[in-house]
C-alpha cells in the first residue's frame, strides 16, 4: 500500500531545494546567518548576487528566479515527468528526457554542474552504458526520493545514480539515502531509520555517519568537522546530523541552510526524509512555503500521479 506522505516526500524534496536556493553555495555561516536575520529567516531569501561578496561563495543561479529550484531539484521532476510518462522506471526515456530538458533548446535556464555536463555529453556521443561520469557529488541523488517513492529494488537505484554518477563512493552513499528513505517512508521514526540505514553500511561511510548521529554539536559548527562541499561523504553525514538535531521540517532545512555550501543538494535528502515523517503536519511542510515555490500546482499534480500509480 501507498504510503499516505509518499507525495508529501517528493513535494518536500522541492519545497526544501526552493527555499534553499537563495543562499545556495555561499560557504560563509556568519555571513548566511547576517542575511538570513534581515531577512526574516534563512528560507526563501531573494537572489541576490551581494550577498556572496567578499566571502567564500559561488553565485551560480542568476539565471533563476526567486523560488525556483535548483538544477537538483530540475533532475528530480524530470525523473518524476519520465516515470509518469512510461508508467515506470525506463532508463533510456529516462536519459532522452534528461538530455532534452538539460541539453541545447532544452526548457532548463540555469547552472550546468560538472556532473550534468559530463551525462549530457556522454548521451549525445552514445555512451548511454551508463551514461555518468566519475564524481561523488550530490547530482547522484537527485533522483532518489522518486525511485524509493516507487518502490524500485535497489539495482533500479542503482542503474540511475549511475545515469550521472559511476563512482563506487556516490553509488554507496546514494544507496544509504535510498534505505533511509525507504525506512521513513514504510513507518520507521527518523530517528530509528537514521540509526538502521547507517547500521547497514561499512567502512568509512559507517564511520562517518555513526560520528554524525553521536554528534551533538549545532550543525552549523559540525559542518566545520564533515566538510559544506558537494562531495557526498562531506553531504550525507552532514544530513543525518541535521536531520538527528531536527524534530519538525522547517526547523531542519533551516539548520540546513545555515550550515552552508551544497545546501540545495542536501535539501533533496532533507526535505524528501522530514516530509516523509510529517507529511503536511503542523510539523510537516508548511503551506506557505508551498505557495512560494514556483509550478508548485503543477509539481504536486506529478507527485499525486507517481504517489497513486506506486
Amino acid at each position: 500500500m501507498t504510503h499516505p506522505n509518499a507525495a508529501a516526500c517528493l513535494m518536500g524534496a522541492f519545497v526544501a531545494d526552493a527555499a534553499t536556493l537563495g543562499l545556495h553555495w555561499l560557504y560563509d555561516p556568519a555571513r548566511i546567518a547576517s542575511v538570513a536575520t534581515t531577512n526574516g529567516g534563512p528560507a526563501f531569501v531573494p537572489l541576490n548576487p551581494a550577498h556572496f561578496d567578499g566571502v567564500p561563495a559561488y553565485y551560480a543561479h542568476a539565471a533563476r528566479q526567486n523560488g525556483d529550484l535548483s538544477q537538483y531539484g530540475e533532475v528530480l521532476a524530470t525523473a518524476i515527468h519520465s516515470i509518469n510518462d512510461q508508467h515506470g522506471f525506463n532508463l533510456p526515456e529516462y536519459q532522452k528526457a534528461y538530455a532534452a530538458h538539460f541539453g541545447p533548446g532544452g526548457a532548463y535556464v540555469g547552472y550546468i554542474d560538472r556532473v550534468t555536463r559530463g551525462t549530457l555529453q556522454n548521451i549525445a556521443s552514445g555512451q548511454t552504458d551508463p551514461s555518468g561520469i566519475d564524481d561523488d557529488q550530490l547530482p547522484a541523488i537527485a533522483a532518489l526520493p522518486a525511485l524509493v517513492v516507487m518502490g524500485a529494488p535497489a539495482s533500479t537505484a542503482q542503474a540511475a545514480v549511475q545515469m550521472t554518477n559511476v563512482n563506487d563512493t556516490a553509488t554507496r552513499h546514494a544507496l544509504a539515502f535510498a534505505d533511509l528513505l525507504a525506512r521513513v517512508l514504510n513507518g520507521e521514526p527518523v530517528q530509528t531509520a537514521l540509526h538502521a540505514a547507517a547500521a547497514t553500511t561499512t567502512g568509512a561511510l559507517h564511520t562517518a555517519l555513526t560520528a554524525a548521529l553521536q554528534n551533538t554539536q549545532n550543525s552549523t559548527d559540525y559542518a566545520e568537522t564533515t566538510g559544506r562541499a558537494c562531495h557526498l561523504p562531506m553531504a550525507l553525514p552532514l544530513a543525518f546530523h541535521i536531520l538527528a538535531n531536527t524534530t519538525n521540517y522547517t526547523d531542519a532545512i533551516n539548520a540546513n541552510i545555515l550550515a552552508g555550501g551544497d545546501s540545495c543538494g542536501r535539501a533533496i535528502i532533507i526535505g524528501a526524509v522530514m516530509a516523509a515523517a510529517h507529511g503536511t503536519s503542523e510539523n510537516g511542510i508548511p503551506a506557505a512555503w508551498i505557495t512560494k515555490t514556483n509550478h508548485h500546482t503543477a509539481l504536486n499534480h506529478a507527485c499525486q500521479t507517481l504517489a497513486r500509480n506506486a
